[in-house]
């Protein structure tokens, strides 16, 4: 992905995260539009099985994702990468606990909670894993690896609101800072890294559509 299309990525999710919790801040009202969903898909399942699926595709899943990632990029030579991306997202967790959530101060129970913690870890490591293998994966197995992180994310969203920890808003301001922070952290990356680098890749898998056709056609003219 070119480090301008991150750059772009990472100032729109900072401005409407922002934008968000500095709304939720200063009006309330916000807030409690966003009360009525707290729990409501507890309609759908029971309220004490909500916290069963939040613990469930939480850590178990984060650690089992980041393992198939990192022999993956053992197998393609490019585990270095791997753990960049991961780090980001752990260094996305922290900003979110230590200074998105006290910034805020909008609590649930007594507890911080925006953003939530637990949407930003699985979101920022879904992100991250994407971002870390989309160029050594060729173009069906991209979209199914974003396919499965956005139900991941979606899920976990899902549940920790059923579970009555925090309202969409939470869910929402953590997409966008997991998005912030790995966009902006993989802009630097990829600038630092030279794509010869990056270990060997699928024909198109490091290219936007079009810009594999473009390339190949600068080669042919350049061999000309």
């Amino acid at each position: 992905m070119r480090r301008s299309t991150l750059a772009v990525i990472a100032l729109v999710s900072l401005s409407s995260f922002a934008l968000l919790g500095s709304v939720l801040a200063s009006d309330r009202g916000l807030y409690r539009f966003g009360a009525p969903y707290l729990g409501s898909p507890g309609s759908l399942l029971s309220i004490h099985t909500w916290p069963d699926i939040a613990d469930l595709v939480g850590a178990p899943a984060i650690v089992a994702v980041l393992a198939v990632a990192l022999a993956f990029g053992i197998l393609r030579r490019s585990v270095a990468r791997v753990m960049v991306y991961a780090g980001l997202a752990a260094v996305t967790f922290l900003i979110n606990e230590h200074v998105a959530k006290p910034l805020d101060h909008e609590t649930i129970a007594g507890h911080l909670s925006f953003p939530s913690g637990r949407v930003t870890a699985v979101c920022a490591t879904a992100v991250a894993i994407w971002f870390a293998l989309r160029p050594l994966l060729g173009r069906w197995a991209r979209r199914v690896t974003f396919f499965l992180g956005a139900v991941w994310v979606l899920l976990m969203s899902v549940a920790v609101v059923g579970a009555q920890w925090h309202v969409p808003f939470d869910a929402l301001g953590s997409v966008l800072l997991s998005l912030c922070v790995l966009a902006a952290g993989g802009a630097v990356y990829e600038s630092l890294v030279p794509r010869r680098a990056i270990g060997p890749v699928d024909a198109d898998a490091s290219f936007l559509p079009g810009e594999g056709d473009a390339a190949l056609a600068s080669n042919v003219r350049g061999s000309g």
